[in-house]
């Protein structure tokens, strides 16, 4: 059969289906596969993911990720291998995360969750920066005391300040405590019996006092200068106050050389505790705070004024001329919170690099979102305006370079404040782009500078105090030293002086108002008399002893006032005498200022009570000027403090306790009695 010639130029069959067949797969693939595509696009990692990939990364059963946010504070590798070299020491596989303490990662499902997205098995770890507790968890065949361990940190460990290789030490040191669980429990207990207060707390307050001195902490040398001035300024006051004193004592024109001697031994002290105070802060070697705020200083001076670019250097890479807003994986947005910021960002006048990033004071920009702004526009190199939005608080920081914002910097300046409550972290960004309206490019515009490096050059201009003596002497130590020790000085003289004279006046006053001390040494009085009754057998004054000794023991059998119970003491020390002494001696009057003070050895006056008639004396009160003897005072006719020798009427003080006429029991019964 002749085959039929074709036409080359009429479309055969084939060529006919192939045209909607291709047609209809792109269509398919358009509503099909586009979609899933763009899903995958939006679709946030989570956290936990982003931590596993990275560890993947890390050496088998070594894995150690520290996230970038600590390069503000850390050299990143350095911690790295530290935290690896302690938890070597477990013998087990690990996986362990080291970054800051964001909000969004102390969920009890972060480590789970890494656990699972990892698969494999070990202990997992979260040790976060400026906390003393770990969240971890091991997998099947992995027996480690996680939960001790940690209560260990909580209640006996570290401080928070401790940098993160103490506390991977001191968690791991607990892991591996065969008594982990007693030390546990006996760090809980400590720490309930002693009302929430730690051996550590007890123990910090002086530590505290120590570290506000430090040279390296914030304000050390402030306040170094502060005390050291309040003490060379106590001890010129001390000294000036006891130079006036010898001058006035002396009371002659000039000064005499005691007075000169106080005065200069004064100011050389206070010099001495000045350099002393200088030395001990101008010469140790600077620690790693001063380090840190040289760096940072070093760093605001001039772009891209962060201290490190670990974190910027990955957030630029994140961006390219189709993808202009990145998400940090630590703070995820949901799909509809970053399509409405990438719309805001692609509708923008000018050109927009957005980042939604945790923010926090370890990191490299100190938890300044304006200041990473900046850092990324420098790196960057690229004209437009830089927005940094903290994904965990919603805080925004604003950088331009060759960009005319077409309104005052300042008006871009978003609070959260300013924004609805419940508002997405985007709120203050989106409000921000809103007034970028005008914006217009502008190449040769001079960039922005961040306010913390404003402040930093308006304060190097102003010639702030900035090393360690100028600080020294800058706020406290010429103050302390001239104006506020002094007064602490002459007050604390003062206060020395009126306690020095108040002293024994009150414990003489003390002393002689016994109150109820008087019946127990009543009772102690009598019983030493019958024993030494007992003991003297046929003495000469036994008939006089056991006189007195029963008019004493009649009274106190009764119901005796203070004055009654002061009679009582002294007829019973007197028969205890009659039989010691020798004859006759007993019978000499008593102090009539205190009868409690004894025998009297003389006579003196007792200005205002005496009538103005010398009274007998015992040796204490001759001693004492007039003016310092203090009489007796007792409880009487319902009256306390009464002086003993304003009670005339009474027979023990008008018969001076016996001594001028006999006393009898009888007597003293019938005139209690009839009180």
């Amino acid at each position: 059969m002749p085959e039929v010639p074709t036409n080359p130029s009429e479309p055969s069959l084939s060529a006919l289906l192939v045209a909607p067949l291709t047609t209809l797969a792109l269509v398919l693939v358009f509503l099909v596969g586009w979609p899933t595509a763009a899903m995958a696009d939006t679709e946030p990692v989570s956290p936990a993911a982003y931590v596993a990939e990275l560890m993947a990364e890390r050496p088998e059963g070594r894995a150690v990720v520290v996230n970038d946010l600590l390069a503000g504070a850390y050299d990143l590798e350095r911690l790295e291998e530290e935290v690896r070299a302690e938890f070597d020491r477990l013998d087990v596989p690990y996986h362990v995360f080291v970054g800051p303490d964001l909000v969004n990662l102390r969920q009890p499902g972060f480590v789970p969750a890494l656990q699972d997205r990892v698969g494999e098995e070990g202990l997992y770890v979260h040790l976060s920066e400026g906390s003393v507790t770990v969240d971890a968890s091991t997998t099947a065949g992995i027996d480690l005391p996680t939960d001790e361990a940690n209560t260990v940190l909580l209640y006996d460990g570290p401080e928070y300040s401790d940098p993160l290789p103490v506390v991977a030490e001191a968690y791991v040191d607990a892991l591996l405590d065969p008594e982990v669980a007693e030390h546990a429990e006996r760090a809980r207990q400590a720490y309930d019996e002693d009302g929430g207060s730690t051996s550590e707390d007890r123990a910090s307050k002086w530590r505290e006092f120590v570290d506000d001195m430090d040279p390296d902490s914030v304000n050390g040398p402030e306040n170094a200068g502060t005390l050291a001035g309040m003490l060379g300024g106590t001890v010129l006051g001390v000294g000036g106050a006891w130079a006036v004193l010898v001058w006035r004592r002396r009371g002659t024109g000039r000064p005499p050389a005691g007075s000169l001697w106080w005065a200069g031994g004064s100011a050389a002290a206070a010099g001495a505790i000045a350099i002393t105070g200088l030395l001990l802060t101008v010469l140790p070697e600077a620690g790693p705070r001063e380090r840190a705020s040289e760096a940072l200083d070093e760093a605001l001076s001039s772009p891209p004024y962060v201290l490190a670019t670990d974190r910027v250097d990955r957030v630029v890479d994140g961006w390219d001329d189709d993808t202009r807003v990145f998400v940090d994986p630590l703070t995820p947005l949901n799909p509809e919170t970053g399509e409405e910021l990438a719309d805001a960002v692609a509708d923008a006048s000018v050109p927009v690099y957005a980042a939604v990033v945790p923010l926090d004071r370890d990191d490299e920009s100190e938890g300044d979102a304006e200041v990473l702004a900046h850092a990324l526009a420098h790196t960057s190199g690229r004209d437009g305006v830089y927005v940094v939005v903290d994904g965990l608080h919603g805080g925004v920081g604003t950088a331009l370079l060759g960009v005319d914002a077409g309104v005052q910097v300042w008006d871009l300046n978003v609070s959260m404040s300013e924004l609805p409550e419940g508002a997405p972290v985007t709120a203050a960004a989106l409000e921000l782009l809103d007034r970028l309206g005008e914006a217009r490019s502008a190449p040769g515009a001079a960039p922005t500078v961040p306010l913390a490096a404003e402040f930093h050059a308006d304060a190097a201009d102003d010639g702030e105090p900035s090393t360690r003596a100028e600080r020294y002497h800058a706020e406290g130590l010429w103050p302390g030293l001239l104006i506020l020790g002094p007064m602490m000085g002459a007050l604390l003289w003062f206060v020395c002086a009126g306690v020095a004279l108040l002293l024994p006046w009150s414990v003489r006053w003390t002393r002689a108002t016994p109150g109820r001390r008087l019946r127990p040494m009543a009772r102690r009085a009598a019983d030493r008399a019958v024993a030494a009754l007992d003991a003297a057998g046929d003495h000469p004054e036994a008939d006089r002893a056991v006189r007195d000794l029963d008019t004493a023991l009649v009274v106190l059998g009764e119901s005796p006032d203070e004055l009654d119970l002061v009679g009582v003491i002294v007829l019973a020390r007197r028969a205890a005498r009659r039989l010691e002494e020798a004859e006759g001696r007993a019978d000499g009057p008593v102090c009539m200022a205190d009868p409690l003070h004894g025998p009297a050895e003389g006579r003196g006056r007792l200005p205002r009570w005496d009538g103005g008639n010398p009274l007998p004396l015992c040796r204490g009160c001759l001693r004492r000027r007039p003016e310092r003897r203090v009489p007796l005072r007792v409880r009487a006719g319902g009256r306390r403090f009464v002086p003993h020798l304003t009670l005339r009427e009474r027979t023990w003080v008008s018969s001076r306790y016996g001594t001028k006429r006999r006393l009898t029991g009888e007597s003293l019964l019938e005139e209690s009695r009839a009180r």
